[in-house]
């Protein structure tokens, strides 16, 4: 009987592992952050900083584009990416925003098109080099 309890107490754990391992490392869409880039653009902003929009640790970021993959993201920006890139790689009307920290995508944020283009003036976006221009 106790070799029962104890197999069933160890699947249990094995599973919340495996659950965790799979679900804890997933980047989380920023709704809020994307509102406020695209408020700013809305407003005539051409420069938006995200360091003054961010309320998160990041070491670096990147904007991608229109039918970017997912494959194309982690090689561009040497990370491993877990989460939604909310069908970029179909999608013509939207760029998405990536951040990272310590070797994964830690936040994401879809900006549409219908506002302007958004790119980035010296390649990799960091903490010191955090303007996204937008045309």
């Amino acid at each position: 009987m106790l070799q029962k309890w104890l197999f069933g107490i160890g699947g249990v754990v094995l599973m919340f592992t495996m659950l965790f391992l799979f679900l804890g490392d997933r980047a989380s869409e920023d709704t809020m952050l994307a509102k406020n880039i695209m408020e700013e653009a809305n407003s005539g902003t051409t420069v938006v900083s995200l360091n003054k929009l961010t309320a998160f640790d990041w070491e670096k970021a990147q904007i991608f584009g229109p039918y970017t993959t997912k494959d194309t993201i982690e090689e561009t920006m040497d990370i491993q990416f877990r989460g939604s890139t909310s069908g970029l790689d179909v999608r013509e009307d939207i760029f998405l925003l990536v951040f990272a920290k310590d070797g994964h995508v830690i936040k994401t944020a879809v900006l549409y098109r219908n506002i302007g283009d958004y790119t980035t003036k010296n390649g990799m976006l960091t903490p010191d080099n955090d303007l996204l221009s937008i045309k």
